[in-house]
Formats: C-alpha cells, structure tokens, sequence
C-alpha cells in the first residue's frame, strides 16, 4: 500500500512539472514585484539558474545568474556584475508573497508568486 502511494504521489509530480526541490525550497519559481512604475520579474530555477527581467515603459531588460539561499539569505550572482546581489528573504504564511530585503539596507520589496 505504502508503494502504491509514493508511486501515485511521483507520478502527480512529473505530470504537473514539480520537483522535490521546488516543493521543500519556496524560493524555486517565477516571482514578480512592480515598484515605482518598474516591473521586476524574477525566474528562479531548481536547478540554481536564475533570469531576472525589469521593464520599465514596456522596455525589458533580462539578465541571467545563478542562485544560492540557506535559512535566511538568498544570493544571486548576475551575469556581467561584479558584485552578488544578498537579500534576506521571507515568506507570508501560504508561500504566495516572498519579502525581499537588501543585506545591506535599502528598498525592501516584496514579490508575488506567479
């Protein structure tokens, strides 16, 4: 009966497209935030490849990188910059909203699961 289950629950997986990392790491998906009139999408692969696009009167700029995150920090290295970009992060309690705030200081934002 148990191997019936774990057999159902990786079929319903592959079918609908998740992984095992998309489903114990929250930050694995697309995620949007407009700020100011700027449009910032961000693509966060399993895989730990990441897009990020920003569009600003409906001109877009989309920039590729690579992630990392641990409990509370997630790390995105932007291809052609030549420092990583270090948020601390959180989530609303259905995962649906995540807060994004710079290491550093600055604009907190907060981003939208898409």
């Amino acid at each position: 009966m148990k191997k019936r289950i774990v057999f159902a629950l990786v079929v319903v997986l592959v079918i609908s497209g998740c992984t095992l990392t998309s489903i114990f790491n929250p930050i694995v998906g697309v995620w949007e935030n407009t700020t100011l009139g700027v449009t910032t999408n961000y693509d966060f692969n399993a895989d730990g490849t990441s897009l990020g696009t920003t569009t600003v009167l409906s001109v877009g700029v989309v920039t590729t990188g690579t992630w990392v995150s641990d409990s509370t920090t997630l790390t995105v290295t932007w291809a052609g910059s030549s420092e990583d970009q270090v948020e601390i992060y959180s989530f609303n309690s259905g995962n649906s909203i995540m807060t994004l705030t710079p290491s550093g200081g600055g604009l907190v934002r907060e981003f939208a699961r898409q």
